[in-house]
């Protein structure tokens, strides 16, 4: 698999050069290539470490942040194989989810054990950030910004926060996830927790200017969002900021579960507790990705 850099102020073959020499100090033995008028250095195979390899490129003296992570055929067919067999196995595909495990503990759970040590097994792990993210922090300054990372999976959101400054705490309620996420991220500055949504550490409450939110309300059933959005609300600190980003739909479109796309109804829900929603954007469907929501809530 490889990784594609969006590189900013790469402008010219001196930059290009520049920067492939800096992606070839971390790891000499990648193929790099350069489209220099999309400003985009695509590198095969992708780094174990991708925050080693912006670092370099940032010490050369380019901005450079990851926009999507190249998945050979192989990791594909592996990946279709595993979305079968998990979906066949799943028993929140049903309408009513399962009665007796209604947050999915058991079934996430289940998947991270049956990865072993192969992400081509867990559906959601894209092995970069999420592109909607990525652009959002372009234009931010996030750091040394107290920021927390929420149902981190494999911490690609959370290291690029770190990767912009910000003194990052990420958590999910899958040990498998948080551990492999350290496993993956050795040197990182974030402190990955195992921790419940519902019920977060205590010094948490109020705490952090950012905390942001991808794809994880979408997995809960529908009367547990007010309590979700409580709990988001009660860890973002005075004159801090929620940002979610959801898959959507419109609220006469068809809902499925666990992957339910979120309405713009459920997204405003979430002003709670003194949030209210300052920014919002509507994102079409793009190749393969579906429409998706961006919001920002502000205290």
């Amino acid at each position: 698999m490889g990784i594609v850099l969006f590189v900013e102020n790469m402008h010219c073959k001196g930059c290009a050069q520049h920067v492939v020499e800096a992606a070839r100090s971390v790891l000499p033995d990648a193929e790099v290539s350069v489209d220099l008028s999309a400003k985009q250095v695509s590198i095969e195979p992708a780094p174990a470490n991708p925050r080693q390899l912006l670092g370099a490129i940032v010490d050369a003296g380019y901005a450079a942040r990851i926009t999507r992570q190249e998945m050979d055929a192989d990791f594909i067919a592996r990946r279709s194989a595993a979305r079968a067999r998990l979906d066949a196995m799943n028993p929140h595909m049903g309408s009513k989810g399962d009665p007796n495990d209604p947050k999915g503990d058991q079934w996430f759970t289940k998947i991270y054990e049956l990865a072993g040590e192969d992400a081509a097994n867990v559906p959601w792990a894209a092995l970069a950030p999420n592109s909607l993210l990525v652009d959002w922090l372009a234009r931010q300054d996030v750091r040394k910004k107290r920021v927390l990372d929420v149902g981190c999976g494999l911490g690609d959101n959370a290291e690029a926060f770190a990767g912009a400054g910000a003194r990052v705490s990420a958590f999910d309620y899958i040990d498998c996830a948080v551990a492999w996420a350290k496993r993956r991220f050795p040197d990182s500055s974030v402190d990955y927790r195992l921790a419940d949504l519902f019920a977060p550490p205590k010094e948490w409450i109020g705490a952090f200017d950012l905390v942001h939110e991808c794809y994880t309300l979408q997995t809960l059933r529908e009367e547990m969002l007010p309590a979700a959005a409580r709990a988001l609300a009660s860890m973002v600190a005075p004159g801090g900021r929620l940002l979610v980003i959801s898959s959507a739909r419109e609220r006469e479109e068809p809902q499925t579960t666990p992957w339910r796309p979120l309405t713009r109804d459920e997204i405003e829900s979430l002003a709670v507790d003194g949030l209210s929603l300052t920014a919002f954007d509507d994102i079409p469907q793009q190749g393969c990705l579906s429409r998706r929501w961006r919001a920002v809530l502000s205290r």
